[in-house]
């Protein structure tokens, strides 16, 4: 009986460890969480409240308190609040509110802290009030609210690290502990924050030689696809070294083409990759945490960025296959040399990879589409505030000249397409390749992975001749002719079915492509895009909330500018540099306007009135009224605007 009783207790510790797993991490900010159910058949207000302190020297340090709503399943998202513009810094205890509504689609609201960087954050009389049918506030019951019961190991009594339940997340530069400095009963908690830097978090922090690690990866590439041209043919013969290479070169290209196509070969990620990419997701975050032990897990996969985590773990396992590949190749096929069925096939896949990609991306630069006019934020940015890639952005794209220049250059790699202009095509697209591959790594432009490979396979490609290449270009010695890859025999019907895949491919890419990205600048290009009827920048000079002028130049309620440029949209950025964008619709008859915030369910109504130069206005936002007055800047006005082009000018202009 005993025995019985001991293996349940055992069940019952594990199925709790399990239903609450732990996840230690590494990053500059943490928060702790209580979840409270709710129900209502109606809309009802809520409000936060909890007293808040901080100590810190660290000029990013700040805390905050939050709610977030948890809708029903396929309820969508409910109301989320977490004081991002308006954090804590100051060192008196105050009390601060997040207000929010819940409505019939709510299943609980969650309620917690959030701090940022180094410092001493102190918390304490967490109150929670929801609306009654009177619409009176009522309070509502929780957990250890003025943290009486003291932590013991991190762990605060009723409330869970991390923001919600099931997922309890300790993060190691951040400690809980209980603490007498208190304004309500014996004890607050307090949340220390230390050893925080720039790179806490980041891959770059968890993994510091990552750089080196890489570049070895890399180097290795390069000298093992190399191997292929190291006196490999002989006849229909190949070296040893030479057919090493091969093998290496044949796994790893057609892997990384295959699993990290980007779009290269038409409809390639929607039909060929989509289930094989739903393994991968599953696949590589095993790969990341079981065998190369990852001191993070992998949730973030191939987005706007290809030089995520994901993308680097996909490379190195297409490496290690591609070297075991050439390894047991080597073993089982000891007498075969001849690969020069293979070597065609390889070098046109590399080919059309290298050259429908670079079409691609010429093509949205040749309509100034990839890199597209300043817009009216980064022209009133200041430089120091921008990142790299911003600035690598703002000066590629305002020049439509070289934004021209840039897609020819890159256009012209459709001539890998043909074996006869291969040398001289590559000899182009290596200049290119590598001037694109320099961008993104000096301006941190997250497309590494990517641009290296490029590098790398057009280099492939032009070691073929690299010989015939120097002797033209350095030295006085006729060049007798180039190489050109043979083909191998095929049965006619396959070769003219071939013919006509790769007129169709050239069409597509050439006509479609072109057609697709004048479409595409009619949406979303500046000069081509439709206009909101307000479209301008409206820098404010009165503000009055409450009947009060606000005039405190820090003040993050009060708006500096205002940015119509796109359809449905609209950016506003405060007096302490805060940027916040709005969904709105217009209703010009009534000089009306519908402020949604972004991700949240909260709106609120914007009355105008509007001149050629002024655009005033009135709304009320959380109980406080508040009213306006705008200048329209002119947009000509700017250096960077008006200065235009000179064929002669007598002294530098720079300015």
């Amino acid at each position: 009986m005993k025995k019985r009783y001991l293996i349940l207790f055992t069940v019952l510790i594990c199925l709790s460890i399990k239903g609450q797993s732990v996840t230690e991490i590494s990053r500059d900010w943490t928060s702790f969480v209580q979840s409270i159910e709710v129900q209502t058949d109606t809309e009802k207000k809520f409000k936060v409240i909890a007293s808040v302190r901080v100590e810190t020297d660290d000029d990013k340090g700040r805390a905050g308190i939050w709610a977030r709503v948890d809708n029903k399943s396929n309820e969508g998202r409910g109301f989320f609040d977490n004081m991002g513009d308006r954090l804590i810094t100051s060192n008196k205890w105050k009390s601060y509110a997040v207000e929010g509504v819940i409505d019939s689609k709510s299943e609980k609201i969650n309620i917690g802290v959030i701090c940022y960087n180094n410092g001493k954050f102190y918390f304490d009389k967490f109150e929670l009030y929801i609306e009654d049918n009177k619409g009176e506030f009522q309070p509502i019951k929780l957990e250890n609210t003025s943290f009486e019961n003291e932590a013991i190991n991190n762990v605060i009594p009723g409330w869970d690290s991390g923001i919600g339940r099931a997922k309890i997340t300790k993060v190691r530069e951040f400690t809980f502990n209980s603490n007498t400095d208190a304004v309500d009963g014996t004890y607050s908690i307090l949340v220390e924050g230390s050893g925080i830097t720039k790179k806490t978090g980041s891959t770059e922090g968890l993994i510091p030689n990552i750089g080196i690690f890489l570049f070895i990866l890399y180097f290795l590439i390069f000298t093992l696809s190399l191997m292929t041209y190291l006196k490999s043919i002989k006849g229909n013969r190949w070296s040893k070294i030479g057919s090493f290479g091969f093998k290496f070169s044949f796994v790893y290209f057609l892997l990384m083409i295959f699993f990290q196509n980007n779009g290269a070969y038409p409809f390639w990620g929607k039909y060929v990759m989509k289930y094989p990419t739903e393994l991968l997701h599953k696949f590589i975050p095993w790969v990341g945490k079981n065998i190369l032990q990852l001191p993070y897990n992998i949730t973030t996969f191939t987005n706007g960025s290809g030089d995520t985590t994901y993308d680097y773990v996909i490379m190195l396992v297409i490496f290690v296959i591609a070297v075991l590949s050439a390894i047991t190749w080597s073993i089982i096929d000891r007498k075969q040399r001849d690969y020069e069925r293979l070597y065609y096939w390889l070098t046109t896949a590399i080919r059309y990879y290298v050259g429908l990609m670079l079409i691609s991306y010429g093509m949205v630069k040749v309509i100034q589409l990839q890199f597209s006019e300043p817009n009216f934020y980064r022209l009133l940015q200041p430089y120091g505030e921008s990142s790299p890639m911003g600035l690598a952005w703002t000066f590629l794209g305002f020049s439509e000249g070289y934004n021209l220049f840039m897609g020819i250059a890159e256009v012209l790699a459709g001539l890998l397409l043909f074996r006869r202009t291969l040398t001289f095509a590559a000899v182009i697209t290596l200049m290119t390749t590598m001037n694109v591959m320099a961008v993104n790594y000096f301006f941190d432009v997250p497309v590494k992975i990517l641009s290296t490979h490029l590098v790398l396979m057009t280099l492939f490609l032009l070691s073929r001749d690299i010989k015939q290449v120097m002797q033209f270009l350095v030295t006085n010695n006729p060049v007798k002719k180039l190489t050109i890859i043979k083909r191998p025999k095929l049965k006619k019907w396959f070769s003219i079915s071939l013919t006509v895949l790769k007129v169709l491919i050239i069409t597509h890419a050439l006509g479609y492509g072109f057609y697709n990205a004048l479409d595409m600048k009619k949406l979303y290009g500046r000069s081509n895009a439709p206009k909101p009827e307000l479209y301008g920048v409206y820098k404010v000079t009165n503000y009055v909330i409450n009947n009060d002028t606000i005039t405190n130049y820090k003040n993050d309620k009060l708006w500096k500018n205002i940015f119509f440029e796109k359809e449905g949209t609209v950016k506003i950025e405060t007096m302490n540099e805060k940027n916040i964008s709005y969904k709105i619709e217009i209703d010009s008859t009534t000089k009306k306007m519908k402020f949604s915030p972004k991700g949240t369910s909260d709106s609120f109504d914007f009355n105008y009135t509007k001149t050629d130069t002024n655009l005033d206005f009135n709304f009320i936002f959380k109980n406080d009224t508040i009213f306006a007055e705008t200048k329209r800047m002119n947009e000509d006005a700017l250096l960077l605007i008006n200065r235009g082009f000179h064929w002669i000018s007598e002294y530098p202009y720079n300015r």
